[in-house]
Order: structure tokens, then sequence, then C-alpha cells
């Protein structure tokens, strides 16, 4: 193996492949589901929910096993704006990644449609997230800013260099499926923009029934979510410098 730094579209090949991955084999799930209940008439339950949440993580953990040395395994563009944010990554790359995530999030998408089939993916929603008339958009905002600031938290404490080594996929994948569980039957629990725009905009172009004005909600929560998850670890697990600690020291001998 060459043990040079990966290039830079090396890195962007990695997360489209990565998200396409992602959206798959977990949006697929959600898709597979609707199609499997469609032919057997059985009402959706937490049986469903669970193989739907369990996919996710599946994928997840697998994927970020493959591509983490190469790209960082970000397939989440609130992830990889919440790392440059707090400089962790540098903004000059963040739109060739997002554009990647997203790429892989279409192709992902399509892949759904070739598998099923496009009649049967469409009548299942096609794997997009959306939701109901009663939970509204000031309130599914809130929801996948929740769910996205409990996923990049959980990120950025596997990444704490004081963490449990090689954990990381298996503590992301597991956080994933949590998350589906509690937010899925509200909003379809996106957490990522890539993995909620790529099925939405395959399934607009297949003539689905996509709800447009749901749109913003999913993103600016989920950004936000980030953000703010991001910003809430570093102020959680930010360290003394030896000095702070000194000079505390001094004022305790001092009193």
């Amino acid at each position: 193996m060459n043990d040079s730094p990966p290039s830079t579209l090396q890195k962007l090949l990695a997360e489209l492949v990565g998200t396409a991955f992602l959206v798959y084999v977990g949006a697929g799930s959600a898709a597979a589901t609707g199609v499997i209940a469609a032919g057997t008439r059985v009402p959706f339950s937490m049986a469903q929910l669970g193989v739907i949440s369990f996919a996710f993580m599946l994928v997840i953990v697998g994927t970020v096993y493959a591509i983490g040395h190469i790209s960082g395994a970000h397939i989440n563009p609130a992830v990889t704006v919440a790392l440059a944010a707090t400089g962790r990554f540098p903004w000059r790359e963040v739109p060739g990644y997002v554009l990647a995530q997203v790429a892989g999030a279409v192709a992902g998408a399509l892949g759904i449609f070739v598998t099923l089939g496009a009649d049967a993916a469409r009548a299942a929603g096609g794997g997009v997230t959306a939701y109901a008339a009663q939970v509204g958009f000031a309130r599914g905002t809130l929801i996948e800013g929740i769910g996205t600031f409990m996923l990049v938290f959980v990120i950025f404490g596997v990444l704490d260099r004081r963490a449990v080594p090689g954990w990381a996929p298996m503590a992301i994948g597991s956080i994933v499926f949590a998350i589906i569980i509690i937010v899925g039957p509200a909003t379809g629990a996106a957490i990522n923009p890539a993995r909620y725009a790529g099925p939405f905009l395959v399934d607009a172009a297949f003539g689905g029934g996509v709800a447009w004005e749901q749109f913003p909600a999913y993103l600016i929560g989920e950004l936000a979510g980030g953000l703010l998850g991001a910003a809430a670890y570093a102020a959680l697990a930010a360290t003394r410098t030896k000095a702070q600690v000194k000079s505390t020291a001094a004022v305790g001998t001092a009193s």
C-alpha cells in the first residue's frame, strides 16, 4: 500500500462513495420496508423502524471503517461544516466535500430506484423523509436540530484524543440507531442534509410528490444542530492549560 496521504480527488471520491452507501442501504431500507408493507398490508410498527435503524447503523459502521482513513468519513454536510467551524477541517475543502456528499446521496437514491423499480420506489416514498402536517415547520426544524446535535456531539467525542481508541465507527453507528428510534416517527430522522437532499431530488425527478416547503426546515435544523453539538462538546470537554492549573493551585495554597 502507498503510505502517501490521499489526494483531494481520493478524498472527494471517498465521500461520494460513502454517502452513496449510506443512502442506498439506509434510505433504501426505508423504501424497501414501504414496498414490502404495501404488498403485505402490514401496518408500520416499531419492528420495521428497528430494522431501518439497524440498517443505518450497519452501513455507517462499515463505511466509517472503510473510508475513515481516506477522507475522515464525514458523509454528512452538517459534520463537515461543524468540523470546519471549530477549526478541525479547512474551510477551503468544505464546498468540495459537500458537493461530493450530495452527489453521492443522489447516486445512492438512484440506486434505490434501480433496485426496487421506479414505480415501487416512488410509491414507497423513495427513502424521502418528511414530517407530518401536525408536526409543522418550527417543530420539524427543532426535532432535526436535536437529532443532529446528538450525532455531532458524539462524533466530536470519539474524535477527542482522550477517547477510547478504535470504537468510533460503532459509537457513531449506535447513536444514529438510537436517534432514528425516537426522531424517526416525527421527521424521518434525516439528521444529514445530503441524506435528505439526495432521495428528495431523485424522487422529485421521477415525479414523486415531494414537499418543497419542508426543504428549508431540514437544512436549517441539521446545520444549526450540528454547529450547536460541536460547540457544546467543545465547551464541555475544554481542558485547562498547565498555567491555569498552577494558578489555581497557587490560589489554594495562599488561602
